[in-house]
């Protein structure tokens, strides 16, 4: 009997102590939380392991929901699922790269510089006419989610000059948009994406001798791409059942922007 008396008290105490909360480097730990870890000069150290691929849970035996590691390893071998050092979490299912600030790459833009000089194209009635405006080449080291947008102006004038806008009450269409010319396999060529388009009429043709200003349209696309080596056109696409001229790059404020940020 006394021996139970002993043992009953010494279990409580452990239960107790197992469902206390733990404090770390503090007395009185935060009362929401589990574990509270403080210090001013030490930090938290992840578990550093070496992964093999996202959709593999090993080193773990399984995926656990939650679970949070730094990975130590570069694998590629596995195309569709490759690591690479970094900190890494599990969703149940696999393993999903957290991505911090400096993971993200500007591989075009980031300045104010203007991108495009004036380009006056002369549009024929009943012809739409692709005009590539500018050209960019890059290289993704690992899959990533690119980011494409852009600020493209344009002026409308009568075909053939630049000076005189245009007043035949006739719908222009003017889309800008982005094209791959070379990509990996599996990545369509020459297919439009990112597509901004802007409607202009002016039925006012009396006394008009002056440019009445700049228009803008905003491509913008972001896709989730494999590594490999990309060379994308911008592009504009003009239309109208009559004879216009359409002047790209006619503002100050042109721009494009491209944006990688690894998703492995």
């Amino acid at each position: 009997m006394k021996k139970i008396q002993h043992t009953i008290p010494l279990f409580l105490a452990c239960f107790s102590f197992m469902n206390a909360q733990v404090g770390v480097g503090i007395s009185t730990p935060n009362p929401n939380a589990q574990l509270d870890i403080t210090s001013s000069s030490k930090g938290f150290l992840l578990p550093r392991v070496a992964l093999t691929a996202t959709n593999n849970p090993s080193p773990l035996t399984a995926h656990v929901e939650g679970m949070m590691v730094y990975n130590t390893a570069t694998n590629t071998s596995v195309a569709a699922n490759p690591v690479y050092p970094g900190e890494y979490y599990n969703d149940g299912t696999q393993w999903q790269r957290k991505s911090a600030l400096n993971d993200v790459r500007m591989i075009t833009g980031g300045t104010i510089t203007d991108l495009l000089s004036s380009t006056p194209i002369d549009i024929a009635a009943g012809t739409p006419t692709t005009t590539t405006l500018s050209t960019f080449s890059f290289t993704l080291d690992r899959p990533s989610s690119v980011e494409f947008s852009g600020n493209i102006s344009m002026s409308f004038n009568v075909n053939g000059d630049s000076n005189t806008p245009v007043g035949d009450a006739a719908i222009k269409l003017v889309t800008a948009n982005f094209v791959f010319t070379t990509a990996p396999g599996g990545i369509a060529l020459n297919s439009p994406f990112g597509d901004s388009t802007i409607t202009y009429m002016n039925a006012v043709t009396a006394n008009i001798t002056t440019i009445i200003g700049n228009f803008y349209t905003a491509p913008h696309a972001t896709l989730l791409l494999p590594a490999g080596n990309y060379v994308v056109n911008l592009n504009g696409l003009a239309s109208s059942s009559n004879a216009f001229r359409v002047t790209y790059g006619s503002g100050v404020r042109d721009m494009v922007q491209i944006k990688a940020t690894p998703t492995k």
